[in-house]
């Protein structure tokens, strides 16, 4: 279908190059530096970890950290990094690389789809703004279980949406079987969530189009109900058939109900913080979201009549609703809502480059929105990150210098050039921040070189505990040192008493200590204790005290 109004040989060749482009965006935005930032966060050395000793165990069924049973999360990522370990070798490049190339096919995914149904522009400007929207590749680069179940969640809307358009029985079939196998795998990646949310999508949207009769078939149902149970048992049925109910109550009663129903695993957030994450997240595409909700607010009820609009709507608020009321809330949760809001962007997009006149507005603002990032990121990196004063001058140079060539081009030459040009501005962004930021950020998230240090320093038989505040970075970095509870958790103290004690029935006689430094008085000044200092970590005068951390080992004292 020829939509520019280009010869057909021209239009031919572009629609050509949007693939390659994609594949050239994804390289970029996803890889690039992936293995140069250390794990960072609670969660990443956790999962990399126990991806690893099942790795190294080749016991592909039961997670484990630090030996002990840890049945929190399912295992596709798990599956995944070990994939990557193979390849790169247990490291965070190994860790990550699964989860990258898994948000890749989610871009293509999403590009094939906009291709089928409307056209093979939409489709690449819809997988551009995937691939560059804030969360997805913030997510995308690290070790987690958000970004295969978002993946997994999208490969069976697309499918559902396809197959009830109902083009050839056969295809149909073939359709009907791959939203069944993706709901499979959706369960695989993060465990329940992963068939509720699609169904409660595909409820509402079918019953306000009045054809929720077409999936009461005994026939369909039962073939979709093998496949999704073949799918999902290449997993739990071992898991199941191996540790039973110690596996049952961890897995679902404590992390699917526990943590939806209350505030066990300490997330709270208000009821809105969700749909503050869907504007953060859409970053530097947040304008042209709005501009398209507002359209189909606009519609009022004629928007039944516009199907793909009002399916992408369901996807993008139904899971914002479900998890607004979960007692736990952490920003992964809605990640599988971010190709709708890819598909809605691109909608904008793509009706801007035909009608000249409709994306000035939201384009001129997401110029600013870039530019005001770039200055942002003056502040933030020093103050918060503790980087170099150049190094944060020359990122925002960057992103100051992207907003203006997208607005130049926009004004000078057409929303299309500026289209045409984002998505590669974006991409120089990304190499900017992996050099100049993505080491002071290293720095200051992960516990990296002080574990490293405790390793070397660690007699023989001498465990390491945490005092007032922990930092799970230790579990990758090095993962025999920490004395644990019954459930791998990390032990934390909270008085030199404490710590006396612990060292009296010590093996070794000495324990190491990581504490931040602004409580390490409350360690040295113990008279029932000998410390010595072994190591700190962060020690920068543009970075906040509680950014640093020191590594003690402690002794009765004669």
């Amino acid at each position: 279908m020829q939509i520019s109004g280009l010869p057909p040989h021209i239009e031919e060749r572009r629609q050509r190059s949007y693939p390659i482009a994609l594949v050239v965006v994804c390289a970029v935005v996803f890889f690039y530096g992936l293995g140069g930032l250390p794990f960072i966060g609670p969660d990443e050395p956790r999962y990399a970890q126990v991806a690893r000793e099942m790795f190294a165990s080749g016991d592909w069924v039961t997670p484990r950290l630090a030996g002990i049973h840890w049945f929190e999360k399912p295992a596709l990522t798990y599956w995944l990094s070990g994939i990557g370990y193979w390849l790169f070798g247990e490291n965070e490049l190994g860790a990550r690389f699964g989860v990258a190339v898994a948000a890749s096919l989610g871009v293509l995914l999403l590009y094939a789809f906009g291709r089928r149904i409307r056209s093979a522009r939409y489709g690449y400007l819809s997988a551009a703004a995937l691939a560059t929207c804030g969360m997805w590749p913030g997510f995308a680069r690290g070790a987690t279980f958000d970004l295969p179940l978002a993946v997994a969640m999208s490969l069976a809307l697309v499918t559902f949406f396809l197959w009830e358009r109902g083009e050839g029985q056969a295809g149909r079939r073939r359709l009907w079987i791959v939203f069944a196998f993706a709901l499979g795998l959706a369960v695989l990646a993060k465990g329940l969530a992963g068939i509720v949310l699609p169904l409660a999508i595909i409820a509402p949207y079918l019953l306000l189009i009045g054809r929720w009769r077409i999936v009461l078939r005994p026939r369909l149902l039962l073939l979709g109900a093998i496949i999704f149970t073949a799918t999902a048992a290449l997993w739990y049925a071992p898991v199941i058939a191996q540790h039973g109910r110690e596996f049952i109550n961890e897995f679902f009663i404590g992390h699917h109900f526990h943590r939806y129903l209350t505030n066990k695993y300490r997330h709270p957030q208000p009821v809105y913080f969700f749909p503050l994450v869907v504007l953060a997240g859409s970053f530097p595409w947040s304008f042209f979201l709005l501009d398209n909700l507002w359209q189909s607010l606009r519609r009022g009820r004629a928007l039944v009549e516009d199907r793909l609009r009002l399916f992408l709507l369901l996807w993008l608020i139904v899971p914002v609703i479900f998890f607004s009321f979960s007692g736990s809330k952490l920003p992964g949760y809605i990640l599988p809502v971010f190709p709708a809001i890819a598909l809605m962007v691109g909608d904008e997009i793509d009706r801007w480059w035909e009608e000249a006149a409709s994306g000035w507005r939201p384009g001129i603002l997401t110029a600013l929105l870039i530019a005001a990032a770039g200055i942002g990121a003056i502040f933030v990196g020093r103050r918060d990150l503790g980087a170099a004063e150049r190094d944060v001058w020359w990122m925002a140079a960057v992103a100051i210098g992207v907003a203006a060539v997208y607005l130049v081009l926009m004004l000078v030459r057409s929303g299309r050039a500026a289209t045409i040009f984002l998505p590669f501005g974006l991409c120089a962004i990304v190499v900017a921040a992996a050099h100049l930021i993505f080491p002071a950020l290293g720095n200051r998230e992960s516990l990296r070189p002080l574990a490293t240090t405790a390793t070397q320093m660690a007699h023989p038989g001498e465990q390491l505990v945490f005092f007032v505040n922990h930092d799970h970075g230790i579990n990758f970095y090095a993962t025999g040192l920490p004395r644990r509870d019954t459930k791998s958790e990390l032990v934390t103290l909270f008085s030199a008493d404490e710590i006396a004690l612990l060292v009296q029935v010590s093996r070794s006689g000495s324990i190491l200590v990581v504490s931040k430094k602004r409580w390490v008085e409350g360690v040295i000044g113990s008279e029932k204790l000998t410390v010595e200092k072994l190591g700190e970590q962060n020690f920068n005068a543009r970075c906040s005290p509680d950014c640093d951390w020191v590594l003690l080992r402690a002794r009765r004292k004669e």
